[in-house]
């Protein structure tokens, strides 16, 4: 009995040494950065505590969250590029300008309202806002002012809108003035008529006319071949030109004119007198 229960204790001992070792040869061998916690489950980050931890570390993840503080986000705002041709054939360009001429009460006297910031394409000429203006500040001997925004972008201090009307066969830049006026008056309910600019009696010029010679002062025409703002208003190409109006000083213009009184208007050539508007009185 003596040396039953004797050989029982030596299996025993060498079971559990060979039990022992096993699991010293398992954690060995056992990858690093996969580590078993208390319940089971395989864990990639490493155990608290345990003295284990995970030798990766999620950068990818850090950069989508945000988390990862050495990271610098800005956001580049990408503006569209108005393409001329594509005006009737792609439906959200359509909608956007059918969008910005109804806000102006613009409908066919333009072809395009385009913002300072953006581009447009006409036939095979790109070309953006910024070129443009700042071209035309240079020629005029002003200094075209920008901004950096927080993505480093150079911007316009403020974002305006432009009036583009592309050129076409049998166009002139009296008759381009002519039908904004005429529409923007019709917006406001004011029927111009189709002779309002011709001169009056002995020859002067009618209010109407005095408002287009001015208008004339007011326009960038810019060439698109020589990519050149141009002060040759008579010789305008088809496809090759554009007229450019601050859609702001337009109708800044236009709201000062009450049109009852428009032929009191005076011109110089340079500068335009326009009649104070009445103030209404007002009992309290």
């Amino acid at each position: 009995m003596f040396l039953r229960v004797k050989d029982k204790r030596k299996t025993i001992a060498i079971l559990s040494t060979l039990i022992i070792a096993i699991i010293l040869v398992w954690l060995m061998f056992m990858p690093k950065d996969m580590v078993v916690d208390g319940s089971g489950e395989k864990n990639k980050e490493g155990v608290p505590g345990s003295g284990i931890a995970s030798n990766t570390t999620d950068t990818t993840s850090k950069a989508l969250t945000g988390t990862d503080k050495r990271i610098v986000k800005g956001t580049i705002n990408v503006t569209p590029t108005i393409d001329y041709k594509e005006l009737e054939k792609d439906e959200s360009l359509k909608t956007l300008m059918e969008n910005r001429k109804k806000d102006l009460g613009i409908q066919k006297s333009l072809d395009m309202i385009v913002k300072s910031d953006e581009s447009f394409i006409v036939g095979a000429s790109k070309v953006s806002m910024r070129e443009i203006l700042e071209k035309a500040f240079t020629r005029s001997g002003e200094v075209y002012q920008e901004e950096i925004s927080s993505s480093g972008e150079s911007v316009p201090k403020k974002i305006k809108e432009y009036g583009i009307h592309v050129v076409k066969s049998g166009d002139n830049i009296w008759n381009i003035h002519f039908n904004i006026l005429k529409e923007y008056y019709s917006h406001k309910n004011i029927l111009v008529s189709s002779k309002a600019d011709e001169p009056m009696d002995m020859g002067m010029s009618s209010g109407v006319g005095k408002i287009l010679k001015f208008s004339e002062t007011m326009v960038i025409i810019y060439n698109l071949i020589d990519r050149q703002v141009t002060e040759d208003i008579n010789l305008l190409e088809p496809l090759s030109k554009i007229v450019v109006y601050n859609m702001d000083e337009v109708f800044s213009l236009l709201e000062e004119i009450n049109y009852d009184t428009v032929d009191k208007i005076q011109f110089d050539g340079k500068n335009i007198w326009i009649p104070a508007k009445k103030l209404n009185n007002t009992k309290n």
